[in-house]
């Protein structure tokens, strides 16, 4: 009987304190790109996307956000745990609902060196349990390369950063068969530094030329760009397509859809199913996540 194609997802987790903006009333949640990617990856496979199965490499801090974050990763039900310490402080992460608006996150995030994660990414390559691998945002160059160059066949899908680490990385390893996800501001940013995005520099507008040219320059096969509310770009093969998603809840947020996206494209990746069901179902299911974050019950 064949196993079910397998999924390491190497990032941060860290507790969020949730408030709804209406009554004022918080909760805690795991959040972190990492944990955020494990837990969507885990939860879906209703869209057609298939079972995976799922491992999250969680760097975490030892004081008082860390201990809380490991606390909640105990409580996962739907993905293996692996942790690794973090260098520097974590913090929390308070994400503010205000009539569907989120405010800045704040808190501190350390940036992940292959010094924190390296010996257990290695023990965990080396099980060959894994199709593809999903990098949080926050490596450092060293680790991103590194990881780049231990995942399997070139199956790395990197959700993308502001800075040019995703280019540098890109352009000197072998990555034709990779994957990058960026948010609206990322994209943007990258654009208008390469003088690509030669219309609404000003207005972060990102458009289908933009998506595919971006993709190009960074060697990915596959370029998924988050728009919010107005869906996502896919670029692949030289051509990008602009997929509109649903309406989102009007008590939620889109804290975290870049990251479930990047779980639902991963998905499709690792099981040969189609992209769009698989990104839209992990979109629509982390908005309403977010929607009933902010209920104690």
């Amino acid at each position: 009987m064949p196993r079910m194609p397998g999924i390491l997802v190497v990032g941060n987790a860290i507790p969020e304190r949730v408030r709804r903006g209406e009554s004022g009333a918080e909760r805690l949640r795991l959040g972190g790109v990492g944990a955020i990617t494990a837990e969507a990856l885990a939860g879906g496979g209703g869209d057609g996307g298939g079972a995976v199965a799922v491992t999250l490499l969680a760097v975490v801090s030892d004081d008082e956000a860390g201990l809380l974050a490991q606390e909640l990763l105990r409580q996962q039900q739907g993905y293996a745990v692996r942790t690794a310490p973090a260098l520097g402080t974590v913090g929390f992460s308070r994400a503010v609902t205000i009539r569907g608006e989120a405010e800045e996150t704040e808190g501190v995030f350390p940036t992940i060196t292959w010094g924190e994660i390296g010996a257990t990414v290695v023990d965990e390559l080396a099980s060959s349990r894994y199709d593809w691998v999903a990098a949080d945002c926050n490596l450092n160059g060293e680790a991103l390369f590194e990881l780049a160059r231990r995942a399997p066949a070139g199956r790395l899908v990197i959700n993308g950063t502001a800075d040019d680490r995703c280019e540098r990385i890109l352009a000197t390893i072998p990555y034709s068969k990779g994957a990058v996800t960026l948010n609206r501001s990322e994209a943007a940013a990258l654009l208008r530094r390469t003088s690509i995005l030669t219309r609404g520099a000003v207005k972060l507008n990102i458009v289908r030329d933009d998506a595919a040219a971006l993709a190009q320059r960074l060697n990915a096969q596959r370029l998924l760009l988050t728009l919010d509310a107005e869906g996502w770009l896919l670029a692949a093969g030289g051509t990008a397509f602009h997929h509109r998603a649903a309406a989102a809840p009007a008590d939620s947020d889109f804290i975290g859809a870049g990251d479930a996206a990047t779980a639902g494209l991963s998905r499709a990746l690792a099981t040969g199913a189609p992209v769009r069901p698989a990104v839209a179902g992990a979109i629509a299911r982390r908005l309403e996540g977010n929607r009933m974050a902010g209920v104690v019950r």
